[in-house]
């Protein structure tokens, strides 16, 4: 209970002063950052200062605004150059790094047809199977390992894709 009080007031000094950092990285006031996301200038100053928290509307526009993640926004340092470096990366790709995450992306999606095939074949064969009293052990054993295993994969895969999308619109922007 203690580290999750830890790591909420942490995550709330990162907002605080990300926006402050991202602000003065775009070389404008509170008042021209208020007004690009309808706020005032003492919105803004309430949430540099700790002092009041935006409504999750407004942690969007300020995330779209400054070109990052709500996650990044809101729980991770940005005072550090190493980290802006690595989330404008993905905002400048060059053409060949384009067209390899594109090649990626349609590759995942092929993958994750493959996979639900795969599990169609395998849950119509099955189903066949299942009226044979004499079904060996072994066999219930290996549906349910499958059964577990395609969980998994379907999982990871739906992740990878989302992933990639995330890249996509990135780079759109």
């Amino acid at each position: 209970m203690e580290t999750l009080n830890q790591e909420k007031i942490a995550a709330a000094n990162y907002l605080a002063s990300n926006i402050k950092i991202l602000r003065k990285r775009k070389k404008i006031s509170q008042e021209e950052l208020g007004f690009h996301i309808g706020l005032n200038r003492g919105n803004i100053a309430s949430y540099e200062n700790g002092t009041a928290e935006p409504k999750i509307c407004n942690l969007i526009r300020m995330a779209e605004f400054f070109g990052v993640s709500l996650i990044d926004l809101a729980q991770h340092d940005l005072t550090s150059e190493e980290r802006m470096s690595s989330l404008m990366r993905l905002q400048g790709l060059c053409p060949q790094e384009r067209a390899h995450l594109e090649g990626l992306y349609h590759k995942a999606e092929a993958f994750d047809k493959f996979l639900h095939g795969i599990h169609t074949c395998f849950t119509y064969k099955a189903k066949g199977l299942k009226n044979i009293d004499n079904l060996p052990k072994e066999a219930h054993f290996l549906h349910s390992h499958f059964e577990q295993l395609y969980e998994a994969a379907a999982r990871l895969s739906q992740e990878h894709l989302d992933l990639l999308r995330m890249c996509r619109c990135k780079e759109e922007e």
